[in-house]
């Protein structure tokens, strides 16, 4: 199977005399037809990681394999071809689109930076990418500010899907969306992998969206994977380290009498700094130990292909 990006050892800091670790020592690998979440709260790396591995950031250390070939040292004119299997939806579908630029506009923008074709022809694309995302043609030529949420997105899809990528990095694609209107665009792109053969990344917060698109999981908590499982089926009933299990407790029940937050006890300790040595989660665990301030848990296997980084495993 084609492994479409490889990262070893993956690490981000900024700043200079105060140090904020991004990203730190994520070794992970997606495969082609195997899509991957990655899941955390606000401030856990998953954006940077996504951003190191497009080529948008330059990493601290560590390697990153895209498309069989190395990224060390990589050129942006080295790296501009490769954009071309590697597309972004972002979660402020708005944000993407020229106010100035019809939506049909700013799709063949993204074609005509990798392929001359003629007028009709890019005429052709742009009215295929949109009816592939289930909109009508006739919207291309409308302006972003004429379109609902739902529309919008589905046009940022459609503007991502037009050069047929191999892989696609889905950040946060509904969390800025109705709820009504989110099952729909995950369905919508539970659709396109299943027709067109994509891959996504996608960064969500939230568990409930994982098992629609991706095969596999990461969880990440400040910078660190705490958990990975190469399979999405009873996700929630197989997490075990302390932070999956608060966060798939922190997806909201369909029965408001329901608690839709941690149990009690989860945020005994709720504090969100770094810290140097140790378990990263450590200051929020209920679980915590002497051992947990002392030494960082190693990743080990608990059964095939679920790998958990904590003391308790």
């Amino acid at each position: 199977m084609e492994t479409l990006v490889r990262t070893e050892g993956l690490t981000k800091h900024y700043g200079i005399k105060h140090i904020v670790r991004a990203v730190e020592d994520v070794s992970l690998h997606i495969e082609r037809g195997r899509s991957l979440a990655l899941i955390g709260e606000s401030g856990s790396g998953k954006t940077t990681f996504a951003r190191l591995i497009s080529g948008l950031e330059k990493p601290t250390g560590g390697s990153i394999e895209l498309f069989g070939k190395s990224m060390d040292g990589m050129s942006e004119k080295e790296l501009r071809p490769m954009r071309r299997d590697l597309q972004i939806v972002f979660q402020s579908s708005g944000g993407v689109f020229d106010p100035g630029y019809t939506i049909g506009e700013s799709i063949r923008e993204v074609l005509a930076n990798y392929e001359k074709l003629s007028a009709s022809e890019y005429e052709e694309r742009t009215i295929e990418s949109l009816r592939r995302v289930g909109l009508d043609p006739s919207l291309r030529l409308r302006y972003v500010s004429q379109l609902s949420g739902g529309q919008c997105q589905r046009a940022n899809i459609a503007r991502a899907l037009v050069l047929a990528p191999k892989l696609v990095i889905c950040d946060e694609p509904v969390s800025s969306l109705d709820y009504s209107i989110r099952k729909q665009i995950l369905e919508l792109l539970r659709e396109i992998q299943d027709r067109y053969g994509v891959t996504y990344l996608l960064i969500t917060h939230d568990l409930s969206n994982v098992p629609y698109v991706c095969q596999a999981v990461a969880i990440m908590y400040q910078g660190h994977v705490v958990e990975y499982l190469d399979s999405t089926e009873r996700i929630g009933e197989r997490v075990t380290h302390p932070y999956s299990r608060l966060l798939y407790r922190s997806i909201p029940a369909a029965d408001p009498r329901q608690r839709t937050i941690a149990e009690a006890g989860d945020t005994a300790a709720d504090d969100m700094r770094q810290v140097e040595t140790g378990c990263p989660f450590r200051l929020r665990c209920p679980h915590a130990r002497d051992i947990c301030a002392r030494e960082k848990p190693a990743s080990v296997m608990t059964e095939p292909g679920h790998m958990v980084a904590c003391h308790r495993a």
